[in-house]
């Protein structure tokens, strides 16, 4: 009898990557640590900290959720409170702060973060992102606002990008925006056959707010004649929002008033948008505004809160459409060239003690030519090449290289390190 054959694996192909998520290679990992940079430094020139909250939660922290077509990723479970994925980043910073406050009720903080969320969109499809942005909770005056578009505008001119317009309105508070609720249901009542299935949903529920912000031609163009709701804000809330303005003027921010930009469910009073002309196009780069209920919906105290948010994909869009790209933080200065698999071991002890010197060196992981190896050398920008093949490896010597000029020489191992050091003026 032969050998028994070896049982073939039932090999299937791997699934393609979940709708509604999306991938980080290694040119927009880069894009994106350049961009956190900026974030960490100005964060901590306009003195805000940075925190982080875990992606899961109880789901009872996402009350108003519940407002917002999407619906929560929940995780039934037998035992224990149910679980459902933080579908924006604000309701963990409001958990986060509660605590703060009870100890301290004038509690003010200054937050920067970026989490995983996700949830169900409005198709019924999975949506995953990391959101990004910036939060503060407590008693602040007006400025503030003025004062977190100052930073925002900074942070985004200094990524590069450009042709800003900030959209700014104010949605009033719950005891103004009933009212206006009430004249718009009016206003829509005899326009609802121009409005799209999701705006009747929105008028039918009593929130004909929301139809400001449909993207549907027809539902916009309904929304030309409608109420206006400056005209019916409270006396606290009109004052609010001309502090605002008047914080924008004195830092020379130009803006738009604009009844269209109504922010999230949870918004409260002033709301905006900085948008970006990027290619012909406008792109949202993020939105913000006030969440005074939020605390106390959570059974804290009344509290203040504004925030900004924004997503990597986002930015990561804007940065790709606006060709803008970021250097590798650390470049090589040394590239090692090992030919063969006795010149690979000799350079993992001369990759070491290369490091341990602070000489920032880089190498070809895989076989390769000498030709492909000082191609990449030079592509790395890397001054020095050094070539270990299987001689210089028996004899324990390394041919140094100049990668600009081309020119060799060859260096006893033991020596090389003061050789290279010598050569990038250490």
């Amino acid at each position: 009898m032969g050998r028994p054959k070896k049982p073939t694996p039932n090999v299937e192909k791997a699934p393609h990557r979940l709708p509604g998520s999306f991938d980080l290679g290694q040119d927009q990992f880069m894009s994106w640590e350049g961009f956190w940079e900026k974030v960490v430094a100005l964060s901590r020139t306009f003195g805000f900290s940075q925190v982080q909250t875990p992606m899961f939660e109880d789901s009872r922290l996402f009350g108003f959720w519940s407002k917002v077509g999407c619906q929560l990723l929940n995780f039934l479970q037998t035992k224990g409170p149910s679980i459902a994925a933080a579908p924006a980043g604000i309701f963990g910073l409001a958990r986060l702060y509660l605590p703060l406050q009870e100890q301290e009720p004038i509690k003010v903080v200054k937050w920067y973060y970026d989490m995983l969320v996700a949830c169900w969109d409005e198709k019924n499809e999975l949506k995953q992102n990391r959101e990004f942005g910036f939060q503060i909770f407590g008693p602040v005056a007006p400025v503030s606002d003025a004062q977190l578009l100052n930073l925002l505008l900074r942070l985004f001119t200094e990524v590069g990008l450009s042709n800003f317009s900030l959209e700014v309105n104010n949605v009033g508070c719950v005891e103004c925006q009933p009212n206006y609720q009430d004249q718009l249901k009016i206003y829509f009542k005899d326009k609802k056959y121009d409005l799209c299935e999701n705006c009747l949903i929105y008028l039918e529920a009593g929130n004909p707010l929301q139809i400001f912000a449909c993207k549907n031609l027809a539902c916009s163009t309904t929304t030309t004649d409608a109420p206006v709701i400056v005209d019916y804000l409270c006396e606290t809330c009109r004052a609010q929002l001309i502090s605002v303005l008047e914080g924008l003027d004195e830092l020379a921010i130009s803006y738009n008033l604009n009844p269209h930009v109504i922010g999230r469910p949870w918004n409260r009073r002033t709301v905006f948008e900085l948008r970006c002309r990027i290619a012909d196009q406008d792109f949202v780069l993020g939105t913000g505004g006030h969440s005074d209920e939020l605390i106390q919906s959570l059974g804290g105290a009344a509290c203040p809160a504004l925030g900004f948010d924004s997503t990597q994909e986002v930015i990561l869009k804007a940065l790709e459409l606006a060709q803008i790209k970021f250097a590798a933080k650390h470049r090589a200065e040394v590239f090692l060239v090992p030919l063969g698999e006795l010149a690979a071991k000799k350079s993992l002890k001369l990759f070491t003690e290369l490091w341990n010197h602070d000489i920032i060196a880089s190498e070809f992981s895989g076989p390769s030519s000498i030709k492909m190896q000082l191609k990449l050398a030079e592509s790395s920008k890397a001054s020095i090449a050094l070539i270990i093949g299987h001689k210089e490896a028996r004899e324990g010597t390394v041919i140094l290289r100049d990668v600009r000029s081309g020119m060799q020489e060859l260096f006893v191992i033991d020596r090389i390190i003061d050789e290279v050091k010598k050569r990038l003026g250490r």
